[in-house]
């Protein structure tokens, strides 16, 4: 019994202490919008790598391991693996510095036309390949391509939402509308986006606009 009870105890050690590839995306907090050039590292260590152009990195690690996210004109971020995914989306808040005030004029509420920013996803082995392949669909490489296209696949569904929440336009009716200063705003926009998730998946602009008008009117100033 005692045996048995070591045994365990060493493959837990071992699969805590073991090596795995973790990969996400990294978006900004307030506007959703994928972060290039952001510094992963895994703390206390020299590895590191920096998120390419859609925000995408990939990186080794233990489940015992910290990482941690840095980048210009954004507050850093610990993020122990021991319970995450080895596919994840991480969010930066932005470090706000307020400058002088300007003014801008303009007569949209927000683009008439939504542009498609989607991305493509890489083609994995479909499920049927489990039963006629079952090698290459479990292989590892197949594995990542599979939590790759998740990731893609979120991303591409907040595309709408972030067209709408980063256009200048539409932050000048709320701040306007409810007298905000810009930290008042991003701190509102931040906190929507946390308790309000689905709405970043909606693909009616307008209905987008209303949620955050309803929002703002009963959380600003309380």
């Amino acid at each position: 019994m005692r045996k048995l009870l070591f045994i365990v105890i060493l493959l837990i050690v071992n699969s805590t202490f073991a090596q795995r590839v973790y990969r996400g995306i990294v978006v900004d907090s307030a506007s959703m919008v994928n972060l290039p050039d952001v510094h992963v590292s895994v703390l206390n260590t020299t590895r590191g790598v920096v998120t390419n152009a859609n925000g995408g990195f990939v990186i080794q690690a233990q489940p015992a391991d910290t990482l941690v996210f840095t980048a210009l004109g954004y507050k850093a971020l610990l993020l122990p693996l021991l319970f995450e995914d080895d596919a994840m989306m991480i969010m930066l808040r932005e470090n706000i510095q307020l400058l002088p005030d300007i003014t801008i004029r303009s007569t949209r509420l927000y683009p008439n036309t939504i542009e498609n920013r989607t991305h493509s996803a890489p083609r994995p082995l479909d499920s049927f390949s489990a039963v006629t392949a079952p090698f290459d669909y479990f292989s590892r490489r197949e594995r990542e391509k599979r939590r790759l296209v998740r990731l893609v696949e979120m991303n591409n569904r907040t595309q709408i939402y972030t067209q709408v929440i980063t256009d200048p336009d539409v932050k000048k009716i709320l701040v306007d509308a409810y007298a905000l200063t810009d930290e008042e705003y991003y701190a509102s926009v931040v906190e929507f986006n946390q308790k309000y998730m689905a709405v970043q998946f909606w693909t009616n602009p307008d209905a987008i606009m209303e949620a955050l008008h309803e929002f703002f009117s009963r959380n600003v100033g309380r």
